[in-house]
């Protein structure tokens, strides 16, 4: 099930709207593998899997948006990245239950079933592994993103979260220039 969106621009433009060093940088330093449910162009994916020593699943619903990653990917020359073109909402991830140390949410919990993607990020994550988030801000004007009244915040997610034996780590923090993030381990 797709859920709501704002549409993709054109990659280059997309990138533009992140400081993906930045981001990558804010998440944990030492991981060996990483689930990201929506990867998009796979603006994440290239840094993290260069980063890491395990394997990056990486999980679109858009077979389109899968082939530019996957070419990207095989341009950058990975091959520890696994692309699976996977409907999660309705099927998981098909991953182990505990099988990674960190999981990716980025721009992707804008609907109002967003506790589905929290539980399977919690059911495939490691004892102490993190769920990173990021979402658009809601507080200035951004240039792209779902309406105003879509974006979660900080309190909306820890609400759909409860019970799912994840706890907050640190605080959220601001990553500019339009997002903010938040890091939930599991306990």
């Amino acid at each position: 099930m797709k859920i709501a969106d704002s549409g993709m621009p054109d990659e280059a433009y997309w990138n533009s709207l992140f400081d993906i060093a930045g981001i990558v940088a804010w998440l944990p330093a030492r991981v060996m593998d990483v689930a990201e449910i929506g990867c998009g162009y796979g603006s994440f994916t290239l840094p993290l899997a260069q980063k890491i020593s395990g394997k990056l699943y990486a999980f679109d619903i858009d077979t389109a948006m899968l082939e530019i990653a996957q070419n990207n990917a095989r341009k950058a020359g990975l091959g520890n990245v696994l692309f699976s073109r996977r409907d999660v909402l309705e099927e998981g991830t098909g991953l182990a239950a505990e099988s990674v140390d960190l999981v990716l949410l980025f721009n992707i919990l804008h609907f109002s079933e967003r506790r589905l993607l929290l539980a399977e990020a919690a059911r495939v994550l490691k004892k102490g592994g993190v769920l990173a988030i990021i979402h658009w801000r809601k507080d200035i004007p951004t240039p792209r993103g779902p309406t105003v009244v879509l974006r979660p915040d900080q309190a909306q997610i820890l609400a759909a979260a409860s019970g799912l034996s994840l706890a907050m780590q640190g605080s959220s923090e601001l990553l500019p220039p339009y997002h903010w993030g938040m890091q939930l381990r599991k306990v």
